[in-house]
Parts: C-alpha cells; structure tokens; sequence
C-alpha cells in the first residue's frame, strides 16, 4: 500500500538513537509518518559511538561501507572512521533529516507492555506514553561487563571501563594496567602507550589481529568523489562484494580459513621478533571462531620495553594492583576492556506481550526472533539487530536498512486501519528456528567458546547466511509468514492523536 493513502499518523515509538534507530527512524519519516519518537537515555545520538570515547576508539569496517548507503555525502578523514567521527556523522543524519525534534534524548524507557490494543512505554520517570508500534533498537554491546575478581573495590588508584572512559583521569607518567585484549583494547593500548609512564597488559586468550589498512583520506580524493559520485557508489560497491565473499567463509566453507590463518602467521613472525613473545600471542584455537581484530600498531606496541604482556591468570585485585600467581603488578590505574553483556537482548527494558508473558520469559531457554525481527505473541513490535543478525564479516549497516526497510512494510499494513495487527505466526517463527539451529554446527563459530554463545551453547548473534540472501528474505511478502488482524466494526481504539512524544 503507498504511504500517501495510509493513516500516517500512527504512533511509533523507537528505542535508541544509534544507527538501528535512526535508520529506521529516517526511512518511516521518509515515507510520511511524522507521529513519531525515538528515545534514547544517553545524553546524544550515536549509540555506541557516542558511549565508547576511549583512546583510539575507531570503526572496523570501512567508512564506505559503515554508513548509511542512502547518504553517502560524506568526506571520511580515514578509511576507517574513527568514533568522534561516526558519531558527528549520525548526529548530520539526524540533521538533514529533519528528526531532531522527534529524537527525546536523556529519556530511558524502563518497560514497555501490550495492553491488547497498544503499546504502554514507561519512562524513566515513571510517566506513561502510547504507541502503535514499538521498535526496540537498543544494539547488542551496551552493557559492560567486568570479571568477577575479588578485590576490584580495595583498589586504592583509578578504575573504568573502557566504554566508560574517564577523561577526568591524566594518564600521563602512570603505571597503567588493562585487563582484556578484545576489540577495544587493541585499540586502546597503542593509544595510550606514549602517554603513559608503563604499560601491563593482561591476556586471557591470544586473538588474532590481522593488519588493519588504514590510511588517511586526502582532500584529493574528496575532490575526487565529489566530481564523480559514481565512483563513491562503485568503491561501496566493491567493498560490500569483498566482504560478501569473504562472509561466506564463515558459514559455507570453514575451511578455507585456514589460509587466513597462515597469512596471520606470517604476519606475526614479520611484527614480532621475541619467539618468547610470539609464542603467547599466538591463538590456540581456529581463525574466524572468535571475533577477528585489525590493528596495524597493537603488536608493535607490546614490542616496546616499556610494555609487558601477562597471560597468568588474575587472582585478585589488590589495594596496589594486579594479583597473578607469582605475584602483584603495582598499577596507578587499572582499565578494564572486558567486553559487555551478550547473553540477552533488550536487557535494559522488560517488554511484556500478549497475556503479560514478557520477552524475559519468552526467551528463557533462547534469544530469538524471526528474521531477527519479530516473536510472536509481541504484536506491532519489530526489532532491530535482533538475535541472530550479526556478521562475522561486513558491515552490521547493511543488515540494518535491510531491517528498517522490513519494518516500513509492516509499518505500511498496520496504517491501513486504525487498531491493525501485524504479529508472526509461530509456525514462521518455528521454521525460521529450526534453519537456525540445523546451520550453527557448520559455521566456523562452532569451533570454540566465543561471546557469540548464550549459557546452553547456542549461538544466538550470528547470522549463518550471506547479505544477499537476508535480503532477498526480508524482501518476500508478509503474508503468511505474518497474521494481519484488522479491527472489528465494534472496535473504537484509534491509532490517531499524539501520545507519543
């Protein structure tokens, strides 16, 4: 149905302000629906980007293809963008869109509950709003998670998180520790390496950082693009296709990483002299199972003398620093990069559907959605980055307008009669499991332990299929993967009015 003839004016509310949330955002508005709101506790938009502001803080896709495809009028200083940067870009989304009046920053939405016609979102401050249709796009890393080490409390110096960074602490001449070696700790470790006075940094496991090619933008390539923006689209486009093929590699043909593997290997004995300190930094377990880092400076600097790689275990945090079994590492500051909460979804919110079963509950034995996007007995709710939508390659923002651009055809069903349901059917739902579960033993992820995996071992992140294909499925009609229920003559509920926002 075009938007033109609908009932624009049903309320929708969106939870966060990152790229899911905007991006759906901006594709509803771009269709006509103005009565809408997004809401997002932080303080700005930008989710990740505008939580994570530590030291070298930078995306791990290309800026071409980590952006939205639909506005591309942008002169990236690198080419990866680094986290001040995606986040100025979100906020110009926002701007050029239009949204910045319907975007209610400083508001967490608490809980949000089907009463049988509409949504009841409760705010932070108790008050109570109503929507039509409710978008959750809260993302997956958002809640930092900190190993339970006995001591952290006794510490007499500066502890954070890194997605809590405190700016408020000088680094300068410091005995600094950081406990972790994920994703933004490689980041973090070259960055603050000339600032402080040393550097320890402790290893649970050896992950396997490929070299990043980065490089600065220069204002001959803006030119360049500006003059033929055919060649911005060609240069997307190609990178989508490199990272589409390599994608395969994770879900189809596992072992064809083993030639990664060895190109990782060679890489570390060219980067690394030490054999002392290769050897502990080289993986024991196969590539693409965990999270696969770039970084062109993470093991030059633990070559420096005044940086120390520990892999004893942690014992203990001490009043003085880092407890091992031979000993204590006396710090100044200890930063934590240990990652954040992966085992549940939307774990900020409890959302009840239909007879008060909440999603808590509903998800008690697995995370899971159709398509990543929609539970049955949650009508009019559809997610976005929902279970089992994440890519072990490529960039997470395709997926996503992927999923907004779903979510605008349900959206389209609904607004055809006031009090309209749009809610999956449970044999959808079920089908749509069963593929899952019947892939995950022969994707690369199933090799070892990773974050990807809830507490009974299912892999409840990733999405064993290529970018293409969710596509094409996101595409298919809704019908009769989902129950449209229009209202009876004898119903009054109206979707019109502005309680929302």
């Amino acid at each position: 149905m075009d938007a033109d003839n609908a009932h624009r004016d049903i309320r929708i509310a969106v939870i966060g302000a990152g790229f899911g949330g905007l991006c759906a955002a901006m594709k509803l508005d771009e269709r006509g629906y103005r009565n809408l709101t997004v809401y997002d506790r932080a303080p700005d938009v930008g989710g990740t980007w505008q939580a994570n502001t530590y030291p070298g803080a930078a995306c791990d896709a290309p800026s071409h293809l980590y952006s939205y495809s639909f506005d591309q009028d942008v002169d990236w200083s690198y080419r990866f963008a680094h986290g001040p940067e995606i986040q100025r870009y979100l906020g110009r989304c926002a701007d050029r869109a239009g949204l910045r009046h319907r975007i209610r920053t400083d508001t967490e939405v608490t809980r949000a509950d089907w009463d049988g016609g509409e949504w009841a979102l409760t705010l932070g401050d108790g008050s109570v709003e109503r929507a039509d249709v409710l978008i959750p796009a809260l993302g997956h890393l958002c809640v930092p998670v900190y190993p339970p080490l006995p001591g952290r409390a006794d510490f007499a110096g500066d502890v954070f998180h890194t997605a809590r960074w405190n700016h408020d602490v000088d680094l300068r001449g410091k005995s600094v520790a950081v406990i972790g070696t994920g994703s933004s700790a490689i980041q973090t470790i070259p960055a603050i390496a000339d600032t402080v006075g040393k550097l320890t940094v402790f290893q649970r496991t050896a992950p396997y950082v490929m070299y990043k090619l980065d490089a600065p933008y220069t204002e001959r390539t803006h030119r360049f693009y500006r003059r033929f923006g055919f060649a911005r689209k060609f240069a997307r486009g190609a990178i989508w296709g490199y990272f589409e093929f390599f994608n395969y590699a994770f879900w189809r043909f596992p072992g064809a990483m083993a030639l990664l593997r060895r190109v990782h290997g060679r890489q570390l004995r060219k980067r690394v002299s030490d054999p002392a300190l290769r050897a502990a930094l080289t993986p024991d377990y196969a590539i693409g199972c965990k999270r696969i880092l770039l970084s062109s400076d993470y093991y030059a600097t633990l070559n420096r003398p005044d940086v120390d790689l520990v892999t004893e275990p942690i014992t203990a945090i001490t009043p003085k620093g880092v407890a091992t079994a031979t000993g204590t590492h006396e710090v100044d500051v200890i930063v934590f990069a240990t990652g954040f909460e992966t085992s549940e979804f939307l774990s900020s919110i409890e959302i009840g559907g239909r007879d008060g079963k909440t999603l808590r509950e509903q998800w008690s034995e697995r995370a899971a959605a159709y398509l990543g996007l929609a539970v049955p007995n949650f009508p009019n709710m559809f997610l976005i980055w929902g279970p089992n939508t994440n890519l072990g390659a490529g960039s997470i923002v395709s997926m996503i307008e992927t999923q907004a651009e779903h979510i605008v055809r349900a959206v389209e069903r609904i607004a055809e009669s006031p009090g309209t349901t749009v809610e999956v059917t449970t044999e959808a739902y079920d089908a749509f499991l069963g593929e899952i579960r019947a892939r995950e033993p022969k994707t690369i992820w199933a090799g070892c332990d990773n974050w990807y995996r809830d507490e009974h071992g299912n892999d409840i992140h990733n999405w064993p299929g290529s970018m293409r294909d969710y596509r094409n499925r996101t595409r298919r009609a809704l019908t009769p993967h989902y129950r449209v229920t229009a209202p009876t003559a004898t119903e009054s509920h109206s979707a019109s009015g502005s309680d929302v926002g």
